[in-house]
């Protein structure tokens, strides 16, 4: 994709965004970046807290206590639409400085004195005058429309005050990248150019199954300088999801380091990765071979290990010299790239399989996504009052599916589909978690930010898919497709109220419709969503009645944090105490928006009617796979299951069944079960090529 054409797609994006939210473009351009970043592990959340007076700025920042980390966000737009602008040293140094001296004034605690008590950089800058000598690391990330100059080559790290500081950079075609495909720049690690040698390595197989595997040692302070490169992007997508939701570095890993790192080898199962390529030299007379570099690492297995490690030479720079006694165990499989999205999934399940439902269950193409993807492209969204073109609501079940669908089209059919599907009904996957989040009771899970809340919505979908997904049909899609409109509507009204604070807009209006759910359930009764559904928006009783209800949540998010000695609302609004306190102090009138609800007992039948044809469609879609794969197909399955011991008589018995398509066609029931004997015998290596 051509320059221009990048910063049309950014901008349009923004603009899109901008719209939803009624948020300002630079506001809306942060977060919407922060977004793509915080998906791909290059950064681990934000907090937008937009800040500048006087030398300073910061427009968000993170915080990553584990590792002593703390990462601060400054943007620099331009909004051109007409040409674009250039990033120049002179700028940047200027971007730097800035958040430099917000940083300087916030710790030594001037700044708090400053500001609005109450506001967001209030309990930003406290937070720092209390906690920020405890930070050994800050990173600055420049957030920009501009594109960077080609006089700008690298941007070194330094020391200061025994802190370190390092600077990164997101100008146009960085995050052109992010948007189309969702990746900032490829993870190439050369061990020669990093640590003066390669590392010596033992094969494991030939790698006739498109799968290369080798045994490795990787030294512990090699693990965590790579590591501090690249952050969670060295994670695989679904471990680092399961890592932000279970918690913090393990205490026992640390222990070993800190105390006995001659036993780390001992007492660690080491870690399992994955790369799309590898080059290896041979030792001369030896069978062992020298691994040189790798492309698109990913640590599958061992993110807490990994994230230790790092953790001490963050938070223990006197004893960053144990890492170097440190030895880690590796196993490394290098995927071909036609083959990685059908394997490293299966890698990360299976080497993740002592969790019993965790993220790592919960890839793109989990069956969930497949349904919600396949609704989302299917079903019409009535047409707005005073229009008549009937719209969808495109889900991107892996981030870029947007973009991608008009990448190839003509002007016209650009211009048709963009249509057809508006890009303010975007649906990413994180957006769907929010609202679904919300609507059940966690509004303090949602207020964790989108990587954790996503990974605990993982679990609760897991738990309900166990019957075929009968729970999520064609009604559940456009009952979702309203809750997401309550939560973006009350988004952009918020931002748009005279008594908003900046700063807390997302617990805000997590809680607040939370608060309505809470007590719409406490009476017996369930929001109308066939109502907003046909609408496509909020009746004005219900928009008025969780305005009102945002407005006091806002007061009470402030003033409860003070009573609990919270120095940061944001981090009081994180904790199930702070949902506790907000249901026993504010109260809903149900009254003022009475013909949005309908009776709890209608609701439950119609969710009863909406699993019964879901099951229906299960087994129509079913057959419909079962015929399709064809007589041929299942034969040979049932060849391969002949010859081993993973089958059952039962489930011979089913697969004869389907050997003799379309002589014989299965009932839906029997299909179903094909499919799941199908799922079952590719876990234990069924190709239907070799048999």
């Amino acid at each position: 994709m051509k320059d221009d054409e990048l910063l049309v797609e950014v901008q349009q994006a923004v603009a899109a965004r901008a719209a939803a939210t009624s948020d300002f473009s630079e506001s809306a351009f942060a977060a919407l970046v922060a977004e793509h970043l915080v998906d791909t592990g290059a950064i681990n959340g934000f907090d937008p807290v937009q800040f500048i007076h006087r030398g300073m700025r910061v427009d968000g920042y993170a915080m990553i206590d584990d590792e002593a980390t703390l990462d601060l966000f400054v943007v620099e737009w331009s909004g051109s639409a007409d040409e674009i602008s250039s990033l120049t040293k002179t700028t940047l140094e200027d971007c730097f400085k800035r958040a430099e001296n917000f940083f300087d004034k916030a710790v030594d605690g001037d700044l708090a004195h400053q500001v609005d008590v109450g506001s967001s950089i209030w309990a930003f800058a406290r937070q720092l005058g209390q906690i920020g000598n405890t930070i050994a690391r800050v990173r600055i990330n420049i957030l920009s429309d501009c594109k960077l100059s080609s006089q700008v080559k690298t941007v070194p790290s330094k020391v200061r005050n025994g802190r370190t500081w390092t600077y990164r950079i997101w100008d146009l075609l960085a995050i052109g990248r992010l948007i189309t495909t969702n990746e900032p720049e490829d993870i190439e690690i050369d061990f020669v150019e990093m640590f003066g040698r390669p590392l010596p390595c033992l094969p494991a197989n030939t790698g006739q199954s498109g799968v290369e595997s080798y045994l490795t040692v990787i030294p512990g302070d090699w693990l965590a300088r790579i590591y501090e490169q690249y952050s969670g992007r060295l994670l695989e997508q679904n471990v680092r999801t399961f890592l932000q939701v279970n918690g913090s570095v393990n205490k026992g890993i640390r222990r070993t380091i800190l105390e006995e790192p001659e036993m780390f080898f001992a007492y660690n199962n080491g870690i399992s990765a994955t790369a799309e390529a590898a080059i290896l030299d041979r030792i001369d007379g030896q069978g062992m071979l020298n691994l040189c570099k790798v492309k698109h690492l990913q640590v599958v297995n061992g993110g807490q290990t990994t994230a230790s490690i790092f953790n001490v030479l963050m938070k223990h720079k006197d004893k960053a010299s144990n890492l170097e006694r440190i030895h880690v165990q590796m196993k490394l499989s290098v995927v071909r790239s036609d083959q990685v999205t059908e394997i490293v999934p299966r890698i990360s399940v299976y080497a993740n399989s002592q969790n019993k439902v965790s993220a790592a269950d919960f890839f793109s193409n989990h069956p969930f996504h497949i349904r919600v993807e396949g609704c989302s492209r299917r079903i019409w969204a009535p047409a707005v009052e005073g229009t008549q073109q009937q719209t969808h609501w495109f889900y991107e079940r892996a981030r870029g599916q947007f973009a991608n669908a008009v990448t190839y089209l003509t002007p016209a059919k650009k211009k048709e589909f963009e249509a057809t599907h508006p890009r303010r009904q975007l649906i990413q996957k994180t957006d769907l978690a929010k609202a679904e989040m919300t609507w059940l009771g966690f509004p303090h899970v949602v207020s964790q930010g989108a990587q954790k809340n996503f990974g605990r919505f993982a679990e609760w979908v897991a738990n309900r898919w166990k019957d075929d997904g009968i729970d999520f049909g064609d009604d559940w899609f456009r009952e979702a497709v309203a809750r997401i409109i309550v939560f973006r509507t009350l988004e952009r009204l918020v931002q748009e109220a005279p008594w908003y604070a900046q700063g807390y807009r997302a617990n805000i209006v997590t809680y607040a419709i939370a608060l309505l759910q809470h007590a719409v359930s406490e009476a017996k009764r369930g929001v109308d969503f066939k109502r907003i559904w046909n609408q496509q928006c909020l009746s004005a009783e219900l928009s008025q009645c969780l305005l009102a209800i945002a407005e006091k949540v806002q007061s009470r998010l402030v003033a409860a944090a003070s009573d609990y000695q919270v120095v940061n609302v944001t981090e009081w609004a994180k904790r199930e105490k702070c949902w506790d306190d907000l249901k026993s102090r504010i109260p809903v009138d149900l009254s003022a928006f009475k013909h949005d609800l309908v009776d709890a007992d209608e609701v439950a039948g119609e969710r009863r009617q909406q699993r019964k044809d879901q099951r229906e469609m299960n087994g129509v879609e079913a057959q419909m796979h079962v015929v399709n794969q064809g007589a041929g197909y299942w034969a040979s399955m049932l060849r391969w299951a002949e010859a081993g011991t993973v089958m059952s008589p039962g489930d011979l018995a089913i697969l004869s069944i389907g050997a003799s398509v379309p002589r014989k066609l299965p009932t839906p029931a029997q299909c179903i079960r094909l499919i799941q004997i199908e799922s079952k015998a590719k876990a234990e290596g069924f190709r239907s090529k070799v048999y």
